[in-house]
C-alpha cells in the first residue's frame, strides 16, 4: 500500500471533543472517523486491524467447534414480543416499519431469532451440543455515546450461541467459550480479566464479563487483594461481620426531627455517624410497592433492585402509593407500613437504629429489625473499597475497566418463552438450554489502542497491526532511493508481509511522526545515506534502539523479526 494514495490523513492535534488517550489517537491516526453521534466510519488502517481482530475470533471459535453463519440486522418484532423484550428494550433500541407497517428492530442481539433457526434445524438430542456464531451489526440507541467506539450506537458484534440438552451441557460450552475468549484476548495482547456480572436484558443468572483494566472505562470492578475473587459492581458482594446484639434495647420512641429529610440532615441534627440510621426507598413493582430498607450508609445498587424486582427500570413511588401504604415523604419509615412488600437489605443487623416514623418531622428512636419490623431478606446494598472480600474476608479494591466481551449462560430462559423443544432421548420434547457469547469489533480495537500506546502514538501489537513493515523512503524524490525502496517492498510482499510504503514527498520529521503515530511494529528506512553504505535501517516500533544492516541482508533480518511475533 503506497501512503501516498492512502485514504485518510493523519492529524497533528486530536479534535476538542476527543475524551480518552485511545479515542484521540484513533483519530489522530485516520483510524475511524466520526460520521454522527456514536456512529463511526472505519478509515482504511482502522478497516485493516478490524478484520484482524475479526479473524483471531473466528479462529478461536472455530478451534472450539462453533459454526459461522449470518443472521440479518432488520429483525421482526414478533419473537421481541413473544418474550417480553420488545417493550422491555424500548428505550435503548432503533425500530421501524415496512411499507405494509410491519415492525422491525434494528438487532439489539439475535437470542430469539437463533432459537427460532434452532427450532427448524435441530430436531433431536443427537445434534447437539451445538455453538453457531456470526459477525453482525447491532444498533442500541445509547442517550449517551462516549469516548468514540467505546461506547457507540451501530457496531459490528461476534455473537455466538450455545445449544445443549441440559444444565450439564451448558456448563460445559459455556467453559469452552470461557477458555476460548482468554485465547482471543491474549492473542490481541489484552490483558482481560474475567470476572462476575449482571445478566441484565439477557435473562439467567450466570454471566461473566472479560474487563480490561483502564482508566479509561465506565465500569467499576471489585477485585479481591487476597483471592481471584473478581466481579462487576452491579453484581459485586461482600462478606458482612457478625451481627451487633440488639439484648436490653429499649422501645422504639418518636423523636422531634424538622426538616431532618435526608441521612446527612440527621447527622447534623442527631449528630450521629450514617450507620445509625435506617434509609427506606419506597419503588414501583408490577405488584405493588415495595419497601427497601437499607443501613442509612449504604446506598441501593440498582441492578441487583432491577434484577430482583423483574423490571427494565426503577421507578420511584408516587404521592398515591406513598398515601396507599402509609408513608409520609422526607419521614418514611419500615415501622407500620401497610400493603407493601418490604425487603431488609442483608446489611441491616439486629441492633437498635434510627429509623423514619412515617409522621411529619418525626422519627423513631432504638427500632430493632426482627422486632419492631420484618422483611425477606436481600442483597441489594453497594460494594466500596476496602469492603471485606464475599470468598475469604480479604480487602476489596475497585479499579476501573473496559468492558471487551461478555458470556451469559441464560439455560432454558428463551427456550420456554418461545417453546423452542427438542425431541429428548426418552422421546419427551425438552426446552434447548443455551448461551450467549458477545465480543463488540470497535471496541476491542479502541481498547487495544487505549491500552498500547506511548507520548508519540500507537503501539499495535503484530497479530492485529494494519500492516507488518512500514517502509520509508528519505528522500522519495532521489532516483536510487525511490527504485531501491520500490524493489524492497516488492521483496517483502513476495514473502507474505504486509507493507505500508511511505512514498510521499515530505520532509524525515513528518514521516517518522506519521510512523510512531500509526504504530506499525517495525520500522524500514531507505535513505540516501546509508544506501552510500550499502545499508538499511530497521526499527522497532516500541524499541529505542535501531539496526543498520547491509541491505542485502535486510530481507532475511526482517523475516526473522516477524517471525517471532507472536500471533
Amino acid at each position: 500500500m503506497r501512503q501516498s494514495t492512502l485514504f485518510g490523513r493523519t492529524l497533528r492535534e486530536a479534535p476538542a471533543e476527543a475524551q480518552t488517550p485511545g479515542h484521540r489517537l484513533m483519530l489522530r491516526a485516520a483510524i475511524a472517523r466520526p460520521l454522527a453521534a456514536g456512529f463511526y466510519t472505519w478509515l482504511p488502517l482502522g478497516f485493516r486491524v478490524a478484520k484482524k481482530v475479526e479473524r483471531i475470533i473466528r479462529e478461536e471459535q472455530d478451534r472450539i467447534g462453533a459454526q459461522e453463519m449470518e443472521m440479518p440486522v432488520l429483525t421482526p418484532a414478533e419473537p421481541w414480543k413473544q418474550t417480553g423484550r420488545w417493550e422491555a428494550l424500548e428505550p435503548i433500541t432503533f425500530r421501524t416499519k415496512d411499507h405494509n407497517g410491519r415492525e422491525f428492530m434494528v438487532s439489539y442481539t439475535h437470542e430469539e431469532f437463533v432459537h427460532l433457526h434452532a427450532m427448524q434445524e435441530i430436531q433431536s438430542y443427537r445434534q447437539m451440543p451445538a455453538i453457531v456464531y456470526h459477525f453482525q451489526s447491532k444498533g442500541r440507541d445509547e442517550t449517551r455515546a462516549r469516548a468514540g467506539l467505546l461506547r457507540v450506537r451501530e457496531f459490528v458484534m461476534k455473537d455466538a450461541y450455545s445449544f445443549d440438552v441440559d444444565q450439564a451441557g451448558l456448563e460445559k460450552s459455556y467453559a469452552a467459550e470461557h477458555r476460548a475468549y482468554a485465547r482471543t484476548f491474549e492473542r490481541m495482547g489484552l490483558d482481560a480479566i474475567s470476572v462476575e456480572s449482571d445478566t441484565g436484558a439477557m435473562g439467567g443468572d450466570v454471566a461473566h464479563e472479560f474487563q480490561v483494566l483502564n482508566e479509561a472505562g465506565e465500569d467499576r470492578i471489585a477485585i479481591c487483594t487476597n483471592c481471584d475473587y473478581k466481579a462487576n459492581l452491579e453484581k459485586a458482594t461482600r462478606k458482612i461481620a457478625a451481627k451487633a446484639s440488639a439484648d436490653g434495647a429499649s422501645p422504639a420512641t418518636p423523636i422531634s426531627t424538622p426538616g431532618a429529610t435526608t441521612i446527612d440532615d440527621l447527622e447534623r441534627t442527631l449528630r450521629l455517624p450514617a450507620s445509625a440510621f435506617l434509609k427506606t426507598l419506597l419503588l414501583r413493582s408490577k405488584d405493588g410497592v415495595v419497601a427497601i430498607v437499607l443501613p442509612g450508609d449504604r446506598a441501593a445498587n440498582e441492578p441487583k433492585l432491577r434484577k430482583l424486582l423483574d423490571v427494565a427500570n426503577l421507578e420511584f413511588a408516587n404521592d398515591a402509593d406513598f398515601a396507599t401504604v402509609g408513608g409520609v415523604a422526607g419521614f418514611v419509615g419500615p415501622i407500620g407500613l401497610r400493603n407493601a412488600r418490604v425487603l431488609v437489605d442483608v446489611s441491616v443487623e439486629t441492633r437498635p437504629y434510627v429509623a423514619g416514623a412515617n409522621k411529619k418531622d418525626t422519627h423513631l428512636r432504638d427500632v430493632v429489625p426482627g422486632r419492631d419490623f420484618s422483611g425477606e431478606r436481600v442483597d441489594v446494598h453497594d460494594v466500596r473499597e476496602g469492603d471485606a472480600c464475599p470468598r475469604c474476608g480479604g480487602k476489596l479494591e475497585i479499579k476501573r475497566g473496559i468492558e471487551v466481551g461478555n458470556i451469559f449462560a441464560y439455560g432454558t430462559y428463551y427456550a420456554k418463552k418461545m417453546n423452542a423443544t427438542f425431541e429428548a432421548e426418552d422421546g419427551t420434547r425438552k426446552p434447548f438450554v443455551g448461551g450467549s457469547y458477545g465480543i463488540g469489533i470497535g471496541r476491542a480495537v479502541q481498547t487495544i489502542i487505549e491500552t498500547h500506546h506511548d507520548d508519540r502514538g500507537i503501539l499495535w501489537p503484530p497479530s492485529v497491526a494494519p500492516f507488518d513493515v512500514h517502509l520509508i523512503a528519505l528522500p522519495v524524490t532521489e532516483p536510487e532511493v525511490r527504485t531501491t525502496a520500490e524493489k524492497v517492498v516488492a521483496e517483502l510482499e513476495t514473502t507474505g508481509l504486509e507493507v505500508l510504503y511511505d512514498d510521499r514527498d515530505e520532509s524525515a520529521g513528518v514521516k517518522f511522526a506519521d510512523a510512531d503515530l500509526i504504530g506499525i511494529p517495525l520500522r524500514m528506512t531507505v535513505s540516501k545515506r546509508n544506501l552510500k553504505e550499502g545499508k538499511v535501517e530497521i526499527k522497532g516500533r516500541s524499541s529505542a534502539d535501531l539496526e543498520l544492516v547491509p541491505l542485502s541482508e535486510g530481507l532475511a533480518r526482517v523475516r526473522a523479526i516477524v517471525a517471532a511475533w507472536p500471533r
